[in-house]
């Protein structure tokens, strides 16, 4: 375990200084401060726009009622022969034939998941994600966690709080096999990284140790590696928070230009990727930390997990998640030479209809893991002209991006695009090929949902997540009220039959599983 001595001069301020200074503060205006949600923007809808938008891309199909993951977890599509199964939902989306794609095995699992074949137990591992309910923010509870009531009711849940391991070798037949509890008064897990391979990084709230100043949580998430060597007997491997982060290292949080705002997102979200497994060889892995920046970490001694780099945009403000999600960019040397050693830092929002400062996504440079560099930006979308609105702070609901493309796939990946979900400004298609200026190629923005007077409804806006099939050409996006089908021509015709799956977009991943 990795305690906070290592960054013990971090701003080259005194522990003993630091809490005389905070004992002695002065406010010149409000105690509270600056916190969201901020004023509503005057120019926005009073009604859910129902119109469609879409720009390069063809709809394929559309099954209302539908689930879909995608990005959210890394991975997503259980195979077999030429049938192919989506994760969403607890249960499958059936995808073999996409225009007669359907859900299948209702309830077959629960909660957000990855599913991988492991090739040393010839069989299809499903870890799916247990946690405590949500203080999002609301009509009754605008400021979340911060009201006593929203508090009692996440921090009171009885239920799992880690996660849940199956056998998915028979999909239609998911197999439990462990309930792994990581700690009672914590978070449990949200988002966490499995490969199929000896260990998972979870995403991970021990317990009410680990300080959250977002609204969302009552408490934040940290690193966990466990050994799945064994998934029906998961066992820890380590564990690693950011400095400052647990509640009695109250001095060093102090240093943060952050500590005490009540908006900004202080912890993990998302499992630590890992590009090469560790039992290969592989010693680094890259974890999103929300306004602490994203993390390079080493893994040389999995044990003892410890930092080789760091980077966080300067004018990161509070509110959202900064590298909600971190994606290593897979591409082939020879024929993508300026697409190596990237990262994409993907940026969600929390509030609704902009009522927090908005961000955009990243684009990182991680030749030198001990000096990654933020060197592209991802620019901000903007309605089609046809829409009511003149930009998405004014179509109501959270925008951002929200999730990428599933990071194991079927098929070789374009690791020059980048399909990124938006909320209220449904999907957008990117092309990096000059990774310092990311260019908008394409979207589809579907209809909205929920109901006016229904804040939760329509909150979250539309679109949720992304998978795509390189193989097939074919983009699968989830939204609250189905899926769709979507081809683009620059991936090229879509095949609309059903196709074995030759190769994965990660070559190391699902080996064997068509044995």
């Amino acid at each position: 375990m990795t305690r906070i001595g290592r960054r013990s001069a971090l701003l080259g301020l005194g522990a003993t200084a630091l809490a005389g200074n905070a004992q002695a503060q002065v406010f010149g205006t409000t105690e509270g401060g600056g916190t969201v949600p901020l004023r509503l923007p005057s120019g926005a809808l009073d009604y859910l726009d129902r119109n469609q938008y879409i720009s390069n891309m063809e709809i394929i199909n559309y099954i209302p009622g539908a689930a879909v993951s995608g990005g959210e977890p890394m991975s997503a599509m259980w195979a077999k022969g030429k049938r192919r199964l989506i994760s969403g939902g607890g249960q499958w989306l059936d995808v073999t034939e996409p225009k007669k794609a359907t859900m299948v095995a209702k309830g077959a699992y629960q909660g957000s998941s990855n599913v991988t074949y492991n090739a040393k137990l010839k069989k299809w591992i499903l870890m799916a994600s247990a946690q405590v309910p949500l203080t999002e923010p609301s009509v009754k509870f605008p400021r979340g966690k911060y009201h006593p009531e929203n508090m009692e009711r996440s921090t009171s849940y009885t239920g799992l709080r880690g996660l849940r391991t199956y056998d998915a070798t028979d999909p239609m037949n998911v197999k439990l096999l462990q309930e792994y509890d990581t700690g009672k008064t914590g978070s449990g897990t949200h988002m966490n990284f499995y490969d199929g391979g000896q260990y998972a990084y979870l995403d991970c709230g021990w317990d009410n140790q680990l300080r959250q100043e977002s609204s969302e949580r009552p408490y934040s998430n940290a690193l966990m590696i466990v050994d799945m060597s064994d998934p029906a007997n998961v066992k820890e491997v380590s564990r690693w928070w950011a400095p400052g982060q647990r509640l009695d290292e109250e001095a060093v949080y102090r240093r943060y230009t952050f500590a005490g705002d009540q908006s900004s997102w202080t912890g993990n979200h998302g499992g630590c990727v890992v590009p090469t497994r560790v039992e290969d060889g592989g010693k680094i892995g890259y974890t999103g930390w929300g306004v602490f920046g994203m993390y390079v970490h080493d893994l040389t001694d999995i044990k003892n997990p410890k930092v080789l780099g760091h980077v966080a945009h300067q004018l990161e403000n509070f509110g959202g998640i900064p590298f909600h999600t971190v994606y290593p960019v897979v591409a082939d040397a020879a024929k993508y030479p300026k697409l190596q050693n990237l990262v994409i830092g993907v940026f969600e929002a929390l509030e609704g209809d902009c009522r927090e400062p908005w961000h955009t996504s990243y684009v990182v440079d991680v030749k030198d893991p001990r000096n990654p560099k933020i060197v592209g930006l991802f620019p901000r979308p903007m309605p089609d002209p046809k829409a009511p609105y003149a930009d998405f702070c004014m179509a109501r609901g959270r925008f951002s991006a929200h999730n990428m493309q599933t990071w194991i796939a079927p098929g070789e990946a374009r690791p020059d695009l980048v399909a990124l979900t938006y909320f209220n400004a449904g999907i957008r298609i990117y092309d990096i090929s000059d990774p310092t200026q990311p260019k908008e190629v394409a979207y589809f923005v579907p209809p909205r949902d929920g109901e006016m007077n229904d804040y939760a409804t329509w909150r979250r806006g539309t679109t949720e997540n992304v998978f795509i099939e390189w193989d097939r050409n074919l983009i699968w996006v989830g939204v609250h009220a189905g899926v769709y089908c979507l081809s683009a021509p620059f991936l090229g015709k879509p095949a609309l039959e059903p196709v074995e799956v030759k190769r994965w977009t990660v070559p190391h991943a699902n080996r064997g599983w068509d044995a």
